[in-house]
């Protein structure tokens, strides 16, 4: 196997931006060192969990002390590594930043989700998202244009497990609750009461796991409200995402990255989007029978999302038309396919 050369990722992961944007740069590094190549990940923070995630997989970290030098910082990493490509990933990053990082003549690969920019001077913009729309970068930048799911990366467990198929119960038993690494809405705890309060002889019927990330504020509470139940389970900063969705029946989710993970893996999704590029995601998801959206969880209508929960468990051919649809979203390549592209602009 050829040596590919050092990538540079510069992301960022927290409790306001979640592990979305983290989770698919780790794809990258993953599929890059399945080439034989090292990766380098550039932060301004990152929790422990983070770091010794990153570290067991054999990933560097480097952190930035002073964010005023960090284009010199990220300049002489690439220097001191011989390092060609460059991958961005976050919305706070000024098309001003990625023309001054173009001075030392990196190539640039820009994970996009469609955040407006003047111009976007970069090598590679990758859209992975069913919503994009080509327009948005019409006169705006020379870039190659990578856009839809079949660009779509996912992590190294589920690239592993892409050919696993789903069945799909008459009745369902199993939920699974996730609102990715920020939940600014704490939806979690408000689907847990809902379903206490206005439901709760269905808990006995079903099992519940609920996943969280540890820097979750409000951990504490919802490990304290669920500790008499037995059929709910909450897991915190997991490794095995993939084999909690090949296990649930339905995932009740935000529309973040989990959705295309999921969608691999042909699950029913019952969508409630925390922000405008999530609502985007998840109308689209909706539109195309993908899955179900919920756009608001508020007090009034916590209610309704257990019904509808209910009600999805009955129904296997409801469930098995959403997985289905959203099965022919993913097929778990994109990662691979966008790693090719890099290589073929490296000649």
């Amino acid at each position: 196997m050829v040596r590919r050369n050092t990538l540079v990722i510069r992301v960022e992961t927290n409790n306001k931006i979640g592990l979305g944007h983290f989770m698919r740069c780790r794809a990258f590094a993953q599929a890059w060192a399945r080439q034989g190549g090292h990766s380098i990940f550039v932060m301004a923070d990152a929790s422990q969990i983070i770091l010794e995630r990153l570290v067991s997989e054999n990933i560097q970290v480097e952190l930035l002390d002073n964010l005023e030098d960090e284009i010199d910082h990220i300049n002489r990493i690439g220097d001191q590594n011989s390092a060609e490509w460059l991958i961005i990933d976050g919305y706070q990053f000024s098309a001003e930043y990625m023309k001054a990082l173009k001075q030392r003549r990196w190539k640039i690969l820009l994970i996009d989700d469609g955040v407006p920019l003047l111009h976007y001077p970069v090598d590679i913009i990758l859209n992975q998202n069913q919503y994009v729309d080509k327009s948005i970068y019409a006169d705006k930048t020379n870039a190659k244009l990578l856009l839809g799911t079949q660009y779509a990366v996912v992590q190294e467990e589920f690239f592993r497990t892409r050919s696993w198929r789903r069945d799909f119960p008459n009745i369902g038993s199993k939920l699974l609750i996730t609102f990715g690494g920020a939940d600014p809405n704490n939806n979690t705890m408000g689907i847990i009461n809902s379903i206490i309060e206005n439901c709760s002889a269905f808990l006995s019927e079903i099992d519940t796991r609920i996943i969280i990330a540890g820097t979750n504020k409000q951990k504490p509470s919802i490990e304290n409200l669920v500790k008499y139940l037995k059929n709910i389970q909450v897991f915190s900063d997991v490794q095995n995402m993939a084999d909690h969705i090949r296990w649930c029946d339905i995932l009740v989710s935000s529309a973040g990255y989990t959705v295309i993970e999921a969608s691999l893996h042909q699950t029913p999704m019952i969508l409630i989007p925390n922000s405008s590029n999530e609502k985007q995601l998840a109308s689209k998801m909706n539109e195309i029978g993908a899955s179900i959206v919920f756009m608001e969880l508020q007090e009034p209508n916590c209610h309704l999302i257990v019904n509808l929960i209910c009600k999805l468990l009955k129904d296997g051919d409801k469930r098995k038309q959403l997985g289905k649809a959203a099965g022919r979203l993913v097929d778990g390549n994109g990662t691979s396919r966008v790693i090719d592209e890099i290589l073929n602009l490296s000649k």
